[in-house]
């Protein structure tokens, strides 16, 4: 087979993985896959903020069993140094820390039973939102098996194209599969054009006939198009 035959049909390998990569792509299951992966994100999303939100009003609770502690010892102190028989002023004295104390107690236990009703609402919203991630994950699986299913038959014509590609790039130049690289890139996978007549098969310019008189006087099989600039095949085998 010829570079020029060889090119040609690495064009016709490289569109039909082009057409079967878009047909894999636009099974109604990727749809689903795609639309189950976002969900999960989402998911994912919210979940962190609320494991961070327990986080906090966790931290909030320690630091509140931490004070409490710390005012119970304090009243403790209080009432051991209380002295039996003390005068008036020192009854007052003891009275009034001892309230105080009490209210600062009292403000804690409000804190705290605010804070453990939070801590559940934000428990019971991570529970849901951890069903809810297992469920989406459980849902995309699902969709990614029949996706693969269903595109079992492109996957099987992918293969067999790619590895007769692979066989025909091993048979061309580094030089030429440059050329072709870029121009498939340059013109979204038609890089390759033949001549019919004197018009190339993608551009459809006619050649001026001196242009035309030199590419036919030449000795090679492949030149340039001198209008679109992709690679243009003038052998009589292509």
């Amino acid at each position: 087979m010829s570079e020029a035959t060889s090119l040609l049909r690495l064009q016709e390998i490289d569109l039909s993985l082009m057409r079967l990569r878009k047909a894999a792509d636009q099974l109604p299951q990727r749809a689903k896959v795609a639309a189950a992966r976002a969900a999960s994100k989402k998911v994912a999303s919210e979940l962190t903020k609320i494991v961070g939100q327990r986080k906090d009003v966790e931290i909030d609770l320690a630091d509140l069993d931490e004070r409490k502690a710390m005012l119970t010892d304090k009243v403790s102190e209080v009432q051991a140094d209380a002295s039996p028989g003390s005068d008036h002023r020192a009854a007052q004295d003891l009275e009034l820390s001892l309230s105080s104390l009490a209210k600062k107690l009292e403000k804690v236990d409000f804190d705290t039973e605010r804070l453990l009703e939070k801590l559940e609402t934000v428990e019971r919203a991570e529970r849901n939102a951890r069903g809810l991630a297992e469920r989406l994950a459980a849902e995309e699986k699902a969709q990614t098996d029949a996706w693969r299913e269903a595109a079992a038959d492109i996957t099987i014509q992918a293969k067999e194209l790619t590895s007769e590609r692979e066989r025909i790039v091993a048979t061309l130049s580094p030089e030429l599969m440059g050329r072709y690289d870029e121009a498939r890139k340059r013109f979204g996978g038609l890089a390759v054009e033949t001549l019919e007549g004197n018009r190339p098969s993608a551009c459809r310019v006619a050649l001026q006939p001196s242009s035309f008189s030199d590419i036919r006087r030449s000795d090679s099989d492949i030149t340039t198009c001198p209008y679109c600039r992709r690679i243009l095949v003038v052998s009589r085998e292509a």
